[in-house]
């Protein structure tokens, strides 16, 4: 059983762990609403899925494999997309979580993984309600998710922050402080990276022009969407474009030009 608003076919969640044959098994017998996607390097799973529908990440967090760098990508071109931690890291437990969950990480879990509590956050990540035994969804979580869906359906258009508050049920002054909270940034700079987001799809058509890409992507004219792309991307949309060119991966063209940031720049 599935929330009104939850898609028909199974939800895509992408496992990135090199040591993923120790619980793909487990997860697919316990997620069965879900299709799991399974990538072991990260240059593949960066692309797979900035061009790709994916619902949830499940990113591995080792001493040799770090992931901070795939969840500051994952939470700058696709904000609405849940990441979930699964780590085996030990005595910097501490700093670490605090680091992920400054980045946007929804939740964390230390390895070997108690597979009814990570299914729990999955579910509750994806808003799914399971047909037994599982609580009802915490409230501001239903309003947010109703308000994430009626942006992600209409981000093309004009969005005012009092239709959105409207549409989860609260105050404009309680659903910003309900969105902030629960999705570590702001109202707008969501809206925004969800268009750049899609943007970032339409640069590798031909045929489309900028102040084309612009308008589709709601965006009222090319300069605001030029100034909002080199914010999020630290690159205006043609050397973005002419990045494309060279088959260059996305994770590390977006670490090139994360070296040189402006003053006063956050991720968050």
């Amino acid at each position: 059983m599935t929330s009104s608003y939850a898609l028909d076919e199974k939800h895509q969640i992408l496992l990135i762990d090199p040591y993923a044959r120790q619980h793909n098994k487990s997860l697919a017998a316990s997620l069965k609403e879900c299709k799991i996607i399974v990538n072991t390097e990260k240059s593949k799973s960066c692309d797979f899925f900035l061009h790709n529908e994916i619902d949830l990440v499940l990113l591995d967090h080792s001493g040799k494999h770090s992931c901070t760098e795939l969840l500051q990508f994952f939470k700058s071109v696709k904000p609405s997309v849940p990441v979930i931690i699964l780590t085996d890291c030990g005595s910097e437990e501490l700093a670490l979580a605090v680091t992920v969950f400054r980045f946007g990480a929804r939740d964390y879990f230390r390895k070997p993984l108690a597979m009814q509590d990570l299914k729990k956050s999955i579910l509750r990540a994806l808003c799914i309600k399971e047909v037994l035994g599982e609580e009802e969804l915490e409230k501001p979580w239903n309003g947010l998710f109703r308000a994430i869906r009626y942006i992600n359906e209409r981000y093309t258009f004009q969005i005012k922050l009092s239709e959105i508050a409207r549409e989860s049920g609260m105050s404009i002054s309680c659903f910003g402080r309900t969105f902030k909270r629960e999705m570590g940034i702001t109202f707008t700079l969501y809206v925004n990276r969800l268009r750049i987001s899609k943007a970032i799809k339409m640069l590798r058509e031909n045929g489309l022009s900028m102040s084309d890409i612009a308008f589709a992507c709601g965006f009222t004219n090319q300069f605001h969407f030029t100034r909002m792309f080199k914010r999020i991307m630290k690159a205006s949309p043609r050397v973005y474009k002419k990045s494309l060119r060279k088959k260059k991966s996305p994770l590390s063209h977006f670490k090139h030009l994360c070296k040189e940031k402006p003053k006063g720049y956050s991720l968050n």
